[in-house]
């Protein structure tokens, strides 16, 4: 039985005990809500401030919730994943597939009034290909050669090669920007097509007023809050005295049964394409070992850390892609939990347990993480598993911005972080191809397998999942045997919310594309 060491910072009051609190924090009348009714108002706790507003930039969770909000891409998702069209109400796939046409939507026009062109979306993209802005999206671009305005309301991407995967890169997460708009000007004021428009900014909240020219329609609301609420603990209390009127997928799991139990509050639980791992500096000499990296593994009981500490809210996974998706690997054997097997690879690797030294350590290893409640508590929970093997942990938590900064820039040993929009099989490419390694992609841990590049390049070429899906198979059996990450869950999103609040909807990576259709219902006479 592991238990959590003291040697480091740890919260004073268990989840569980902070519900029963909470009714004292707050009074025990009945919890009002009027403001944000009265205002048409819905204020949102994020637990970090968005990094960069500029889609071009921004790769960060809360940057491209903004982008939904303020943004479109040529394409979109649907609340199960699919792509669908967006800025582009249809597209043509040409020349084999070296040409993709897209036809965009006549009468859409920014925020400043200003009709979208053909020249802003070759813009957006041409500015990233010709570094005009140096851009950690540009490897998901790499078989782009350029974009051509073939007439005002239509432009073509011109590929090196035929790529399959492209139509996933044109999502809010890369959208549209007006022409000529350099990236500081943009992240400082920035101008889109999408429900919302950004109208007030600090350091802890953004402010977005329901854009009255939307292409669909006006939004239902009339202004969003976004609240940066770092600690899980104040997010809750927030949520339940009624000045937070939403979360997503930031809720401390041990809550999330409470509220479900008060009918002040409605929770909205679906299973998830958010990929939780363990990343590693795989030119680290301790870490780049194999054999270390699959004792870490089997020392980490993944399944116990989801029912205790994430209170069953996760699917423990072998591989990025979530259950059900078209090009899983479902026959990948899980990692078992084994002290033993652990123990006898560290061996084998060349880290025995010191004889005659009075300690007992193989190695230490430090874990960085986010300033995060549950962040923090998972982490010491895998030092206290790995303790077992005689590896010490030394945890590294920093906010948000200086924790993921030192990630891109790979100042770390090993992390972990989620993966949010798993939709297509090339995230692999993305964060595993030899070629990625930032600022190009997001290969960080600087992992190098040719064979694995090989079947990921191949795999993203042809238009047919059915053509693309054997070489996928066969990446992630890679995956799985060298262990670059060791997967840990794909989390359940779970949104919590005041019950008058409707017509939520949960997206699989827990976007905010669907605010644009929430509302109040009006509160009984």
């Amino acid at each position: 039985m592991f238990k959590i060491p003291t040697n480091n910072p740890s919260p004073q009051i268990g989840p569980n005990i902070l519900w029963l609190l909470i009714p004292l924090a707050v009074g025990c009348t009945e919890v009002q809500v009027s403001d944000p009714l009265a205002d048409n108002r819905l204020e949102i706790a994020i637990d970090s401030a968005p990094i960069n507003l500029d889609p071009r930039i921004g790769s960060d969770q809360s940057s491209s919730r903004v982008f939904n909000l303020i943004l479109n891409g040529l394409v979109t998702k649907d609340p199960h994943g699919n792509i669908v069209p967006d800025l582009a109400e249809s597209w043509e796939v040409l020349d084999d597939g070296r040409r993709y046409r897209f036809h965009l939507r006549s009468g859409v026009r920014f925020h400043n009034g200003k009709d979208l062109r053909s020249e802003d979306v070759a813009w957006t993209f041409q500015s990233i290909l010709d570094n005009t802005v140096i851009s950690p999206k540009k490897g998901a671009l790499e078989q782009v050669d350029r974009v051509d305005v073939v007439d005002p309301l239509t432009v073509d991407f011109v590929m090196t090669e035929p790529f399959g995967a492209i139509l996933v890169s044109l999502t809010s997460f890369l959208g549209i920007v007006p022409a000529g708009v350099g990236s500081d000007e943009f992240n400082a004021s920035p101008i889109g097509t999408g429900p919302f428009r950004l109208v007030e900014r600090n350091s802890d909240r953004l402010v977005f007023e329901a854009y009255e020219g939307y292409r669909d329609g006006r939004p239902h609301l009339d202004r969003i809050v976004l609240r940066e609420v770092p600690d899980s603990t104040v997010r809750a209390l927030e949520l339940k005295k009624g000045s937070i009127q939403l979360i997503v997928g930031s809720l401390a799991p041990d809550l999330v049964a409470g509220f479900r139990e008060d009918p002040a509050f409605k929770v909205v639980a679906d299973p998830g394409a958010n990929y939780a791992y363990l990343g590693f500096n795989l030119e680290d000499p301790v870490l780049g070992n194999k054999k270390v990296r699959r004792a870490l593994a089997h020392a980490i009981d993944r399944q116990r850390i989801v029912d205790t500490l994430w209170q069953g809210l996760g699917t423990v996974t072998e591989t990025i892609l979530p259950p059900g998706h078209w090009a899983r690997n479902e026959t990948l054997a899980p990692i078992e939990t084994s002290i033993e097997k652990a123990r006898d690879l560290l061996d084998e690797a060349g880290y025995p347990v010191p004889v005659g030294t009075g300690s007992r350590t193989r190695f230490a290893i430090t874990y960085k993480t986010s300033t995060d409640e549950t962040a923090v508590l998972q982490a010491q929970i895998i030092q206290a598993m790995l303790a077992e093997i005689d590896v010490s942990v030394t945890i590294r938590s920093n906010e948000f911005a200086t924790f993921y900064s030192d990630i891109k820039q790979g100042n770390f040993q090993m992390f972990s972080l989620v993966w949010s929009g798993v939709v297509d099989p090339d995230i692999l490419s993305l964060v595993l191809h030899s070629k990625k390694i930032p600022p190009l992609g997001a290969n960080r841990g600087r992992y190098l397998n040719l064979e694995f590049d090989r079947l990921v390049e191949a795999g993203a070429r042809p238009m047919d999942i059915d053509l693309r899906r054997p070489f996928y198979l066969k990446a992630q059996e890679i995956f799985a045997e060298e262990l670059p990450y060791i997967s840990l869950f794909h989390k359940t999103n779970v949104a919590v919310m005041h019950a008058q609040l409707q017509g939520y909807e949960n997206y699989p990576n827990g976007e905010f594309l669907g605010l644009r259709n929430v509302r109040w219902a009006p509160s009984d006479p």
